[in-house]
């Protein structure tokens, strides 16, 4: 993570993290921002996740048949996104230029919560975009909703590219950019690898 994070050191815009899930990579990502670049305020880190696990209406055919493709599949305990905000709050108050709050969690389906965030947030331009979600239809959805917002030396992010019990990821790249136009790398940090494309 660490890594994909210094790529986006010299790129204006936020970050943003779709399958928070217990917030990991979203404290992560705020840690960094803190370390090296405490002075800029408009780094904002948003996390999106239902925090219930995976929605029903999300499951596809293009999901396969894993054993934890379920609805509420990857759940987490009641009220998490409370204890999460409280953590994120804690890196803010130990961070320069507290007083400017530099994250957000945003809890429901993302394919209706991204779009309604980038609806009120107008002038939001992403620098890195983290996808953990597993699944084919908000993966798809966040793809399309989140292209506009895209600039040159975006870094696109993801967890489950080319794994055979979350099929639905892949699918969903492929039939929103493409698998030709942008090279696709991976970047490992000794226990799993993680895929991410640069916008060019």
């Amino acid at each position: 993570m660490a890594e994909l994070y210094r790529k986006i050191l010299p790129v204006h815009g936020i970050v943003m993290e779709f399958g928070t899930r217990w917030g990991q990579n979203l404290s992560l990502f705020h840690s960094f921002r803190g370390m090296w670049e405490p002075f800029n305020w408009s780094r904002k880190i948003v996390g999106f996740d239902t925090f219930e696990g995976f929605p029903g209406a999300a499951l596809s055919e293009a999901d396969g048949k894993g054993a934890h493709v379920v609805p509420g599949g990857h759940g987490v305990s009641a009220r998490y996104e409370g204890y999460l905000e409280r953590l994120l709050e804690y890196h803010q108050s130990e961070s320069p230029i507290a007083h400017i709050k530099k994250y957000e969690v945003v809890k429901g389906d993302v394919s209706q919560t991204v779009p309604d965030y980038l609806k009120n947030n107008p002038e939001t331009i992403i620098a890195f975009a983290y996808f953990d979600l597993d699944l084919y239809k908000p993966t798809k959805d966040c793809l399309t909703a989140i292209l506009p917002h895209l600039t040159k030396g975006s870094v696109l992010g993801f967890d489950e590219l080319v794994h055979h019990s979350f099929p639905g990821e892949t699918v969903a790249l492929r039939e929103v950019l493409g698998l030709a136009k942008y090279p696709i790398e991976r970047v490992s940090d000794g226990s799993g690898f993680y895929s991410f494309l640069v916008v060019n």
